[in-house]
């Protein structure tokens, strides 16, 4: 064989094993993607699931509401609702105070420690 030969065999060895590195490389992202599937899947059904539930959940709000017009006057109707939606407009009050309290008292012992 000639040095020109023995040159071209190292070149096709050497992007042969490229070519084995970039295999690899591609099977651990295959490998990455299929693992993931499973979790997407249950992802997938718990959404499924979460919509299902929500949805159940509109229909016997519409029907307590329902059954409430029925038996309640509107202001009563309206004092509930209120009522209920309050602590949608308070709970970003609550959780800043709690953050707050939280990052002071971690302040707290960090300095004494």
């Amino acid at each position: 064989m000639s040095e020109e030969d023995v040159e071209n065999v190292k070149e096709f060895m050497e992007v042969l094993m490229e070519v084995k590195i970039s295999l690899a490389e591609l099977n651990g992202k295959v490998d990455s993607l299929t693992d993931m599937k499973a979790d997407l899947e249950e992802v997938k059904k718990t959404s499924n699931e979460t919509h299902y539930r929500s949805v159940e959940n509109e229909k016997d709000i519409a029907y307590l509401r329902k059954k409430i017009a029925d038996k309640a006057s509107k202001d009563d109707v309206d004092r509930i609702v209120e009522e209920k939606d309050n602590w949608k407009k308070t709970l970003p009050s609550w959780v800043a105070i709690a953050v707050s309290a939280i990052a002071f008292l971690f302040g707290v012992f960090q300095y004494i420690n």
